[in-house]
């Protein structure tokens, strides 16, 4: 109902701003990649975007283990001597994004990203404790991002520009929720809504245009500069790259088809209020990654009279590869539909 609100409140208002210039399906990349164009003087646009994500399977490395596996599996926080007393058995997360970006010359764009998350985990507990299945949730407001996209080279064949960023901790790394072992425990990494510290970020995006196709390309790199937050952890430096290319149809229409590898290094340090012994998802050990997902993208923009320039993307993304640092849950899909408005 909050999410719907808002967006109710941004349709409203855009819907009395006049604007000026038709946009076209393609003048925005696939809608899962933040911060792919700029603007010029004067310009701004406001933005929503839902997302969803399931997983399934815990696995080692690329290796699937079944869930009795896992609770015999040695654990990083007894010198690979104990097991875990709990496996993870699935987790979905609703991801509601709110941005705005507003030019104050053509050659300067500033970006703001902020999100509320709604997660929940299944685990079940190992035999000897009953082997029966419980849930954690959490939800709250996650970190935001802060940006600043510099125009490097503009003309119309071919578009690049770098982006600078700070990532501030908005989200709570202090989420709670009613266990077997505990009616207070901290959940896991994966259930917290943000990171704790202050991320610098870095982007290069490139587009080259050829007629109705154009192909885009993203590099993204992120790293917690701050040490280690209040919970005595940060996350590993992350390296993400997008490669996409895009068809225009006509001038509504667009669809686009997406290549992503993300790689994060494993984590530093460790929440001592988590206990390690409980969960994977509780030990620090298994965090870090390499993997590789393929998406499917639409975008329709509306260029009548009447909500002209109201764009809707949505794009499918599925995992094709996924090297896993240590027990970690496998990813199944995520999906995104935006609503995105520009002048």
């Amino acid at each position: 109902m909050f999410n719907f609100l808002v967006l109710t409140i941004l349709v409203t208002i855009s819907f009395f701003i006049n604007a000026d210039e038709i946009q076209l399906a393609d003048s925005h990349g696939p809608i899962s990649i933040m911060g792919d164009h700029m603007h010029k003087k004067g310009e701004f646009m406001f933005s929503y975007r839902f997302g969803k994500m399931n997983m399934n399977n815990v696995a080692n490395g690329t290796k699937k283990i079944d869930t009795n596996s896992v609770m015999s599996s040695p654990n990083g926080a007894s010198n690979n001597l104990g097991n875990y007393m709990n496996a993870p058995i699935s987790m979905k997360m609703n991801m509601h994004m709110f941005g705005g970006m507003y030019a104050p010359l053509d050659n300067l764009t500033f970006m703001i990203m902020t999100s509320y998350q709604e997660k929940e985990m299944t685990q079940q507990r190992m035999p000897m404790a009953g082997g029966s299945r419980f849930n954690v949730n959490s939800s709250g407001f996650g970190d935001t991002r802060i940006s600043t996209l510099i125009n490097i080279f503009n003309k119309d064949l071919t578009k690049t520009h770098i982006g600078i960023g700070l990532s501030l901790p908005s989200g709570s790394i202090d989420q709670r929720d009613t266990t077997p072992a505990s009616s207070n425990t901290r959940l896991g990494y994966s259930m917290q809504n943000g990171t704790g510290t202050y991320d610098a970020l870095f982007f290069l995006n490139n587009i080259n245009k050829f007629g109705k196709l154009k192909i885009g390309e993203q590099f993204l790199y992120k790293k917690a500069f701050s040490g280690n937050n209040s919970k005595n952890y940060k996350y590993g430096d992350v390296f993400e790259l997008n490669l996409w290319s895009s068809y225009r149809w006509i001038d509504n229409v667009s669809s686009s088809i997406r290549i992503n590898y993300n790689y994060q290094k494993k984590m530093n340090g460790s929440d001592n209020e988590m206990n390690p012994r409980m969960s994977p998802a509780m030990d620090s050990h298994n965090k870090g990654h390499n993997k590789i997902n393929l998406g499917f993208g639409l975008n329709l923009v509306n260029t009548s009279k009447i909500f002209k320039n109201h764009r809707i993307g949505i794009e499918g993304t599925f995992p094709i590869y996924q090297n896993l640092r240590g027990l970690q849950m496998q990813e199944t899909f995520r999906f995104m539909i935006g609503w995105q408005y520009a002048p």
